[in-house]
This record gives structure tokens, C-alpha cells and sequence, in this order.
């Protein structure tokens, strides 16, 4: 942080003297022979400190001090008055016009190094307060809750909204710990931004049952001091409408579950017992496709179940073998499939969004044999397969919802265009962000990560 100085004195010799004395300790010294020239200065600009000569030309450093202290935007800028003059009504008459303190000519350059140095960081400090205070004010003013934090989390500054949102007792603490004791949400360190929405418990003094958290990292320019910068926002009626939705939704689906078991039931029994080659074929074909749209259901009540919760964040086992095994027999596709581990805990919407990238590797692929690379960790997703891939020109359209690839690429028009749309939504709600690139085999290669993790997609 530059510290600038501004120092008054019709004397050029002593303003040469100042910036000697001064120059070594990094400040920046801005220079005025005249009270008339300091005021000019400071109508656009607040210096850290003032060292204002008292006998001037013109207007006085008393006249000059009485200025700066009457204007409500330098008022709380500290002078350091310059003075020759010795006698105590002197001093008084200073002090009365708003003087922060003396140094005395001849300069005594430790006295002056001294003073300077303890009136800089004085200053500092008062604006570090009035800008904490201005902010507080605008704050409060707000309708949603607002929070500052320091890199680690800990709280600087949260309005009353916020506090009352949270259910915090206090206008401290650290909002990481929080999150994840009540709300088993992590928030991710050094990540840039993120956005979640928690439930709350209902209360006698608190209205807001969902609300929904979004931050950001801020750092002061030159690498300075990293905070982060909370906005809560009561989502409850919005909430219930979408659950209302889901609800229906799931309703559906469990409706349409009773005659698909009867019509899977049948159609495996037709096929057992079919007197010809053709109509087994037939009942075979009911059966298979029976299990396609039950496939479909399941997954839209995982969908329907994540959405509903408050904890999207929350792990789940993860058997990346049986969900391969499961498309395999849809599709009628042999698959090799290379990964480090077959089973293990994954988050909900990074489990959700591997079947809709191993269905869809499944669908597309144009080799008789499919083989799928997968790689998972807890802050990236990396899935490699040996199909047509997607041409350059067609992959930012991909994540358009109901988009579909077009026959010359990819051999193939099934489907409604949902599937990375979807992974794309599912990684949002992770903070992660999805490319699009080449694998090795020629195929397409899909990354999920951190924002400042992407490799970017290569060519093709």
C-alpha cells in the first residue's frame, strides 16, 4: 500500500529538506509552495498525511488547517504542523484549528521520522474504521443477508439480515465450520466463487426455511489481503413452488413404475414361453425397452431426490462397474472399462452425472467393442471413451438443453439432447465447470473441475 504525504512550504529549500529526509522510507511525496496550491490539491485527492508549514505567504497553515477540518472529506486527514515558532499560545492556537501535532524547525531528522511514521499509521487505521463503518451502514440497508469473511473464513462483517438468516447467536465466527457442522456443506478454500442452498430449522424467530448462499473471492490489487464476500437470499417461497414441481414429478414416475412392472412381467414371461423365434424376439424387445424407460424413471427420481435436498453436497457410493453393466445390457454393447477404483464414495451429483456420461458413451459409441477411461478425485472428474467424439464447432452447442449432435458426427439421433445439459447443471451445483476435448483414442473426453483446474479442451 503507497502512503502519500503532502507537504506545504513557500521554502523550497525546506521542501527539498523533507523529501530528503523522507524519500528513504517509500512514501510518496507530493509537493505545494503555497496554502492556495495544497487546497487545490486536495479538492481531488486525500493524501495519508499533511506537513503543513504555519508562516506562509497568503493564507496561513492556520487558515489552511481551519479548511481542511471544515470540509467533510479531508476533516479526518492528520496534520502535522512546521513551525519556527516556539511559544506556548502558538501550540494552542494550532490545536484549536485541528493540528495532530508538532515538529519544530530545524528539523531534528529522528523526531520528524519518528512522528511522521506514527501519524501514517494513524491514519491508516481511522480509514480502515470509517471504511468498515461506511460498509456496515450500507449493510444493514440491504434486504438480503451479506457477510465479509477473511480468506480462512472467519467473519469481518455481517449484517443483522444475515445473522438472523443464519441463526447465528453472534456477529462472529467462521462460516466454513458452519456450513459444514450444520449443513454438512464444505465451503472450498482459495475457491473463486461458489453458490448452494441450505434448509433451515423452523423456529419461532425465524421465517426463512431456504435460503440460497452465494460467494465471492476479493483480493486487493498487488496480491494483497484475500476475503470473501456472502450474499443469503430467502429462496422459501420459490423453494416450495419448485418442490411442488419435483413432487409431481416423482408422483409420475412412481405411477408410471406399477404398469411397467406388470408390462416387464408379462413380456419376460411371453418370451419364455413364445411358440416361434419371431415373437420372442418381439416379447424380448417389450422387455428390453421396458427396462430402458424404468432406467429412465429411477434417474429421474435421483434427480427429483437430489433437488429436494438441502445437503447436494452429501456422499453416496459410487460403483462405476454395475452402472457400465447396466448400459451395457440396454445397449447391447460389450465395454472394457480402465479405472483405478470400481467402487467408492462419490457426491450425489458427481455420481449423477457419471451416468449421464457413461449413458451417453454407451448411445453414441460406433465401435463394437466400447472402452471408457474414468478418473475421479474429489475435485475433478475425468472420463475418456473410444467413440466418434464431437466436432469442435459442436461443443459449446452440446450443453444446450435439448441440443442434439448431428447425424454426420455421430452416427446417431437418439435421445432428446438432455444428457450434458444435465451434467453441466450437475457440476454447476458442485462449483465445477465442464470442457470438452479429445481423447486418446480419438474419442470424446470430458473434464469436470475447478475453474482454475481447466486443462481446456484441445483440438480436433
Amino acid at each position: 500500500m503507497e502512503i502519500t504525504i503532502l507537504m506545504v512550504d513557500d521554502q523550497p529549500a525546506n521542501i527539498e529538506l523533507l523529501e530528503a529526509l523522507l524519500s528513504p522510507g517509500g512514501y510518496r511525496l507530493i509537493k505545494a509552495s503555497s496554502g492556495d496550491e495544497a487546497l487545490t490539491y486536495l479538492e481531488s485527492n486525500e493524501p495519508d498525511l499533511i506537513l503543513l508549514d504555519i508562516m506562509m505567504p497568503g493564507k496561513s497553515g492556520y487558515t489552511v488547517l481551519e479548511e481542511i477540518r471544515n470540509n467533510e472529506r479531508t476533516r479526518t486527514i492528520p496534520v502535522i504542523l512546521l513551525t519556527a515558532l516556539s511559544g506556548t499560545e502558538d501550540r494552542i492556537k494550532g490545536i484549536d484549528a485541528g493540528a495532530d501535532d508538532f515538529v519544530s524547525k530545524p528539523f531534528d531528522k529522528n523526531e520528524l521520522i519518528s512522528r511522521v511514521r506514527t501519524h501514517v499509521n494513524l491514519s491508516v487505521l481511522r480509514r480502515q474504521i470509517n471504511e468498515k463503518e461506511k460498509l456496515a451502514g450500507v449493510m444493514d440497508l440491504m434486504f438480503e443477508g451479506a457477510a465479509v469473511t477473511d480468506a480462512d473464513f472467519n467473519i469481518q462483517q455481517i449484517n443483522n439480515t444475515g445473522i438472523e438468516m443464519l441463526g447465528l447467536k453472534k456477529s462472529a465466527g467462521n462460516l466454513r465450520q458452519y456450513f459444514k457442522e450444520i449443513h454438512c456443506y464444505e465451503l472450498e478454500k482459495d475457491a473463486q466463487q461458489g453458490r448452494f442452498v441450505v434448509g433451515l430449522p423452523e423456529n419461532d424467530s425465524n421465517t426463512a426455511l431456504y435460503i440460497s448462499a452465494e460467494y465471492r473471492r476479493a483480493a486487493k490489487s498487488g496480491g494483497g489481503t484475500v476475503s470473501y464476500v456472502f450474499v443469503f437470499r430467502d429462496i422459501t417461497e420459490e423453494y416450495d413452488r419448485n418442490k411442488m414441481k419435483l413432487d409431481f414429478l416423482a408422483l409420475i414416475s412412481h405411477k408410471l413404475r406399477t404398469p411397467l412392472t406388470v408390462i416387464s412381467g408379462y413380456s419376460r414371461l411371453l418370451s419364455i414361453y413364445s411358440p416361434g423365434e419371431e415373437l420372442k424376439e418381439m416379447t424380448n424387445a417389450i422387455s428390453r425397452n421396458s427396462r430402458i424407460i424404468e432406467n429412465l424413471i429411477q434417474r429421474i427420481l435421483n434427480f427429483v431426490e437430489m433437488e429436494n435436498t438441502s445437503k447436494p453436497g452429501s456422499d453416496d457410493t459410487l460403483n462405476l462397474k454395475s452402472i457400465a453393466d447396466r448400459f451395457s445390457a440396454e445397449y447391447r454393447k460389450p465395454y472394457e472399462l480402465i479405472t483405478p477404483h470400481t467402487t467408492l464414495s462419490a457426491k450425489i451429483w458427481q455420481k449423477l452425472a457419471l451416468e449421464e456420461l457413461i449413458g451417453n458413451a454407451f448411445k453414441f459409441s460406433d465401435k463394437e467393442k466400447l472402452e471408457l477411461s474414468i478418473s475421479i478425485a474429489p475435485d475433478y472428474i475425468i472420463i475418456e471413451d473410444n467413440g466418434p467424439g464431437i466436432h469442435m464447432r459442436e461443443r459449446e452447442k452440446v450443453f444446450e438443453t435439448f441440443y442434439q449432435v448431428q447425424r454426420d458426427y455421430s452416427g446417431n439421433t437418439g435421445g432428446v439432447g438432455l444428457g450434458l445439459s444435465i451434467v453441466k447443471r450437475l457440476a454447476e451445483s458442485g462449483n465445477r465447470v465442464v470442457s470438452l476435448g479429445s481423447s486418446k483414442s480419438g474419442g470424446l473426453k470430458v473434464e469436470i473441475g475447478k475453474k482454475s483446474q481447466r486443462s481446456g479442451a484441445d483440438g480436433k
